[in-house]
């Protein structure tokens, strides 16, 4: 069976991650038709770099007017990809992951054995609320939600369920968009292979300015997939970490006073249902008119 697949690699200022993770796709065993880069206005050389891909065979740059985060680059890629091309899967990549050169034909094979319409390398099960992640060793397991970076879905699943929701702006897009397909009747699971190799998790410690933002749209994303597909358990568990989360941070952090205000006005936020990039991460100031 000839499979085709159109990648997605998302980038923000990481010329040279973004340009070993190219090469690492570039060199897989089953090579993509397809590899759509899509930056999100960065500001380091990397539009520079990209411009001299233009005219590559497989490889197509989209370059968009502002910072929409992940989910709204990884949405513009999969609107892109469906309408220029039919494709049978899209492979979502991120530009800090360099994946083992058989990567892309393991998600292959097991999507041929499998009725799975999504199948990422890291996800969990969730219990009350919870997420309890898959252990390494469970090769492959139905779950009830996949980490997007390095997922392979089917084009069919997205047509149908609709693109990674742009609102979100960053985390938390890959949990809704678990939660959608399984609603619309698709299944999910996770293969732990091993041919991963991210090199930048969360936000590098517990009181960082990454975690700062990030913190914010946690708690804000949160709410609206509350809001989304409410439960009495989903609701029980958020509240109970977001207590221990303030909790955490007013005892701990140098930045108390900050960090707990921009987590009671994610949850303030999420509550009202706004979405968007209304959080700049450069800046770290709120700007409402890209709220959503």
């Amino acid at each position: 069976m000839s499979d085709t697949v159109c990648a997605v690699i998302v980038t923000y200022n990481r010329i040279d991650t973004l340009k070993t993770a190219l090469q690492h796709i570039l060199d897989q065993n089953k090579v993509p038709e397809r590899i759509i880069i899509v930056d999100n206005n960065s500001t380091d050389g990397t539009i520079d770099y990209l411009k001299t891909l233009e005219g590559h065979a497989i490889v197509h740059p989209m370059y968009l007017p502002s910072n929409v985060g992940s989910a709204g680059a990884i949405a513009a890629a999969m609107k892109e990809g469906i309408k220029n091309g039919k494709f049978d899967y899209f492979w979502i990549l991120d530009d800090d992951t360099f994946y083992e050169k058989n990567a892309l034909n393991e998600l292959l094979d097991n999507m041929h054995k499998t009725d799975f319409a999504m199948i990422g390398l890291h996800g969990a099960h969730i219990k009350f609320g919870r997420k309890i992640m898959v252990s390494d060793d469970a090769p492959l397991t139905q779950v009830d939600y996949s980490l997007i970076d390095g997922s392979l879905i089917k084009t069919e699943a997205i047509e149908k369920s609709g693109v990674v929701d742009e609102r979100f702006f960053m985390m938390c897009d890959d949990h809704e968009y678990s939660l959608r397909l399984r609603q619309n009747g698709f299944k999910i699971g996770v293969l732990k292979n091993g041919a991963d190799n991210r090199l930048y998790l969360g936000g590098h410690g517990s009181f960082t300015r990454a975690t700062l933002w990030r913190g914010y749209y946690s708690a804000r994303n949160h709410m609206l997939i509350i809001r989304k597909y409410f439960s009495i358990p989903n609701l029980l568990a958020y509240i109970w970490m977001q207590i221990k989360l303030l909790t955490a941070a007013a005892l701990f952090a140098p930045d108390r006073f900050k960090r707990v205000r921009y987590r009671l006005k994610g949850i303030w936020h999420g509550i009202r249902g706004i979405g968007g990039r209304t959080l700049d991460p450069g800046t770290l100031e709120f700007d409402m008119k890209n709220r959503m």
